[in-house]
């Protein structure tokens, strides 16, 4: 049994617990922004390719205590780096510190890559080159206070970029986000999912995903781990044909979006992925759309002013308030944004709300109940269901 640990957004724990748990990890136990659990090398292969909701898997490698830099340095200096990396290939260590008898992050980076290094030189009388970009092996050490553990980054680029993007919106939903979104909302896939204002499609694909049971790995093309020595291809492989993808479903998947750019951005991702025929992308304003079938899930990530210029946001919120009270009665909408003040122009009363991160900014995740009438008939009506 190894340990490892998957980082997420704050506010995501809770999805990625869930993930791995029925993945079959063990030991599953909720950190902050991470997931620590145990498992085996299928495990961690495992994690990377299905998990929707972690950023990367961090196998931890070495964990020790220590009082001085030269201890320090001798118990890295006595992990067998040679098992993963090879002579003549290339790493990278990151650090973070936490009340440690280091002034810096950097420091503790670089005594440990130089016993990495010196390990190799003794053993081979030559050593691995430092490579900050794109390392055979990613190290990432923690230390806190005297405790110190050494772990692999076994993702390589953050798990979050899927491989299905072929051109990015201005103002890019995560995939990561956009998967939690979906599960935090508990849709499963048994009604139709609506975004009226689609950007680059990422909602759509990632509910297209889920439904046809699709990997989040699916579509990606390297992982950290291809480069180690120790990587299995033949468990790789293994661990890929566990995947159950479906090749229909009985629902749509119906996008829209006002401005032909981002349309044809969605129609290339969308095309990219493979799933052009269960996504159907129009030209359309908000304003005009309506669902197909009802009920449906209506799920947004409409601009909030900061990346994406707004004449008027306080007035484009009024009007998707007021379409989603029209057009949408009967349905569920979910609206993400960090412009707090605008989501309060919607007009319509939340039913349940989350905080949560896309990228690098503050949000609110809000859902609506839409209803004819008003809402103290809905209640009642709800009551003698």
């Amino acid at each position: 049994m190894e340990y490892f640990v998957a980082k997420t957004f704050a506010g995501l724990e809770t999805e990625l617990f869930k993930e791995l748990h029925a993945l079959g990890a063990e030991n599953c136990q909720k950190l902050s922004r991470a997931v620590a659990f145990e498992g085996d090398l299928a495990m961690l292969y495992r994690a990377n390719y299905f998990c929707r909701t972690a950023l990367r898997i961090l196998w931890r490698r070495k964990q020790f205590t220590f009082k001085t830099n030269r201890q320090f340095y001798e118990q890295i200096y006595d992990f067998p780096a040679e098992e993963v990396l090879s002579p003549d290939g290339t790493l990278a260590v990151h650090a973070t510190i936490v009340d440690s008898i280091f002034n810096t992050p950097l420091y503790a980076s670089v005594l440990a890559k130089d016993a990495i290094c010196d390990r190799f030189r003794e053993k081979y009388d030559r050593r691995p080159s430092v490579d900050k970009e794109y390392p055979d092996v990613q190290f990432h050490l923690h230390v806190y206070k005297n405790e110190a553990q050494l772990f692999m980054d076994s993702s390589g680029e953050s798990l979050h970029k899927r491989g299905y993007k072929v051109r990015n919106h201005p103002a890019p939903l995560n995939e990561v986000t956009a998967a939690a979104m979906i599960k935090m909302s508990g849709w499963n896939g048994s009604c139709d999912f609506v975004d009226p204002m689609c950007g680059g499609g990422t909602l759509l694909i990632e509910a297209a995903m889920q439904a046809l049971n699709i990997p989040a790995g699916f579509y990606r093309r390297e992982y950290g781990f291809y480069q180690w020595k120790n990587f299995d291809r033949q468990l790789w492989k293994k661990v890929r044909e566990e995947a159950d993808i479906k090749d229909d479903v009985a629902i749509n998947f119906y996008g829209s979006d006002i401005d032909g750019r981002f349309l044809d951005i969605a129609r290339a991702n969308v095309q990219k992925a493979r799933l052009q025929d269960f996504i159907v992308l129009e030209r359309q304003e908000m304003q005009r759309s309506y669902p197909e079938n009802k009920p449906s899930v209506v799920m947004m990530n409409p601009p909030y002013g900061e990346r994406l210029s707004v004449d008027d946001i306080s007035t484009l919120y009024k009007e998707m308030g007021d379409a989603l009270k029209n057009r949408y009665a009967g349905c569920k909408a979910y609206i993400i944004s960090s412009d707090k003040d605008a989501l309060k122009h919607i007009g319509l009363k939340p039913s349940r709300k989350w905080p949560m991160l896309n990228g690098s900014l503050e949000c609110m995740f809000q859902e609506y109940e839409l209803f004819t009438g008003d809402r103290k008939q809905h209640v009642i009506r709800q009551k003698n269901a």
